[in-house]
């Protein structure tokens, strides 16, 4: 066992001015690298955007660093001030590609959870040609440093290699991972109810798609009596919460709350399908596995790293989630019984091949061969 102490540089797990954690795919993520991480005897810490503060978090130190500037989509001050502070540290862990740009610590692995510079605004809020082959060449940069690049999913790989193809030796394809002891069928296969019931795991911003699944509940649930949808997640604030629950109250069979993880099983298991219709910025989606591992049929939009874990027309549908695609294929799921058991329990039998204990062997395998 180590007692090495590994430095982490993320950019928000706490809010920066507040106590607010939306504990999100990527939040979790972080949560399960420092469990592997002290499990293996490291030490670990974590920096992040703030104002100075230090908090804890299941056992680990969270240092704040009261720089919040970006340019070009990187964080430069922020990397170079947690060079600084992570001094005394032996390893570090960059837990976004970007963040290891300009300098990144020697004995470092960087990790992608999914092509984020599809969002739509991307381009946009980069500017000009030139802004963006300055992004590209920044991005150069922050890959050479660390000595592995750890991916989510085979679209940022494929990505890099033919854009900035000299890293092909580094990258290391770890998919998303779910408990499939956890996250398992229900064992009451009658629920005694006629309803279909749509469910909507994820936070309520447009990235995933909240917009065009609202208005295709509002059709659906219109169009027939025994549909209804579930919208369990978090918004980045507590006005879109606020939003979102008055939205319900006007719509007929649609239901809005949000759960802890420990109850997130029992919300999978209740349902008949399960919606992950993001638009762009996904990788491979959490809850997407925990929906397959539950035995669920997922309908999913076509981006990101969702076309490594959903086989089009075997496990789920792949799509892109406009209004009319989104209301045409749960129309058709939610009336094909049959069809949604047989891809429920071939969703259970992929999952399986994306277990937890499989992803903690492959992290604790390139954690070794770096950290030493």
């Amino acid at each position: 066992m180590s007692s090495k102490k590994v430095s982490l540089l993320t950019t928000n797990f706490f809010h920066p001015t507040d106590e607010r954690i939306i504990m999100g795919g990527a939040e979790r993520y972080q949560v399960d690298i420092c469990r592997l991480l002290r499990k293996m005897g490291y030490q670990i810490e974590v920096w992040q955007i703030g104002s100075g503060w230090v908090k804890e978090f299941d056992g680990v130190k969270i240092h704040s660093i009261p720089i919040s500037k970006s340019k070009h989509n990187t964080f430069p001050e922020l990397n170079l001030a947690f060079y600084e502070n992570s001094l005394s540290a032996d390893y570090a862990l960059y837990f976004i590609l970007s963040l290891a740009y300009p300098l990144a610590r020697e004995k470092s692995i960087s990790i992608s959870h999914g092509v984020y510079w599809d969002w739509p605004g991307f381009d946009v809020q980069s500017g000009h040609q030139d802004a963006h082959q300055e992004w590209l060449r920044r991005m150069n940069i922050a890959l050479t440093g660390p000595q592995k690049l750890v991916s989510v999913d085979t679209n940022t790989i494929n990505f890099f290699n033919s854009t900035l193809p000299g890293f092909y030796h580094k990258w290391e394809y770890i998919p998303n991972y779910v408990d499939t002891n956890l996250f398992c069928p229900s064992k009451d296969t009658n629920s005694g109810s006629d309803m279909i019931r749509i469910l909507f795991p994820r936070r309520l911003v447009p990235v995933r798609g909240i917009n065009e699944t609202m208005r295709a509940a509002e059709i659906l649930t219109s169009r027939y009596p025994w549909i209804e949808f579930h919208f369990c997640g978090r918004g980045h604030d507590d006005n879109t919460e606020k939003l979102m629950s008055q939205w319900t109250t006007t719509q007929e069979r649609c239901f809005y709350y949000w759960k802890p993880f420990e109850m997130m099983p029992e919300i999978y298991q209740t349902a008949d399908i399960v919606l992950i219709p993001s638009r762009s910025t996904e990788g491979t989606s959490l809850a997407a596995l925990e929906a397959m591992a539950c035995g669920k049929p997922v309908i999913t939009g076509l981006t990101g790293g969702l076309s490594d874990i959903v086989l089009q027309g075997y496990n789920g549908y792949l799509i892109k989630p406009t209004v009319d695609n989104m209301v045409s294929t749960i129309e058709e799921l939610a009336k094909d019984k049959a069809k949604r058991l047989l891809m429920g329990n071939r969703g259970r039998e992929l999952a399986m091949t994306f277990n937890k204990k499989i992803w903690d062997e492959r992290w604790a395998k390139v954690l070794s061969e770096v950290f030493r």
